[in-house]
């Protein structure tokens, strides 16, 4: 990514920071938008300050009690987040609370790990997930990753191809089951998931919290910033 979409970015932050310390960002987007990667991004221009970037993965309710809940075939959809947890947690970061702690989530083990992750008070905290702009009430920017869906689906289908690729050599990986697939093969379910589950919460829950954000980043086809869209 070009360093002028993080430039601006990072100049709205310092704007908010004067007034507030730490600041919360929040990122959202679709499934295999880049949140991630984004994130790390602006994580590093934003330094010398301390940033910390949390998904909202680690507050999905465990793999066990979204089978209990007959819950598997909706996980990423709002109800499968602990949402009362997300919102305590950012209520700690906003009280300026100087140590915290978040659940972690492994897309290799794909459920909630058992040990959270720990660390000192941030100048400013990113949350990133396809539900943070659901917390847009106690966030100090809000963010959206938008791309069209086209280009959405073919970033998930070789993201789950490279999983299964990998998970040839892991026999605990959550896609080793698919590992021995052909290529042909893996590319069909990542098609099939993203038509059954990805494209519903996309259209049903995750898009329409792009209307609650400050800024909307458009990407093109390459994951590059075509640009950005400044609402507020």
């Amino acid at each position: 990514m070009g360093s002028e979409p993080l430039t601006s970015l990072v100049e709205r932050i310092d704007s908010v920071q004067a007034g507030r310390n730490p600041v919360v960002v929040g990122l959202g987007g679709s499934v295999a938008s880049g949140k991630s990667t984004f994130a790390a991004e602006l994580a590093a221009a934003l330094l010398p300050r301390a940033v910390e970037v949390v998904s909202t993965d680690g507050f999905l309710l465990p793999n066990a009690v979204l089978l209990e809940r007959d819950l598997v075939l909706r996980k990423g959809f709002p109800e499968t987040y602990d949402e009362d947890a997300i919102l305590a947690f950012l209520s700690r970061v906003r009280a300026g609370d100087e140590r915290l702690s978040v659940p972690v989530y492994s897309h290799e083990a794909y459920d909630v790990l058992a040990t959270p992750r720990e660390f000192s008070r941030p100048d400013v905290c990113i949350l990133e997930g396809v539900n943070a702009l659901r917390f847009a009430e106690v966030l100090d920017l809000a963010v959206y990753l938008h791309a069209d869906e086209e280009f959405l689906i073919a970033w998930y289908s070789e993201r789950f191809v490279h999983e299964c690729t990998l998970a040839r050599d892991d026999v605990t990986s959550f896609y080793r089951g698919w590992a021995d697939l052909s290529e042909a093969d893996q590319r069909a379910l990542a098609a099939q998931f993203w038509a059954v589950i990805n494209h519903p919460n996309l259209v049903e829950h995750i898009e329409p919290t792009s209307a609650r954000a400050d800024a909307v980043v458009v990407k093109r086809s390459d994951h590059s910033v075509e640009r950005i869209e400044w609402r507020t």
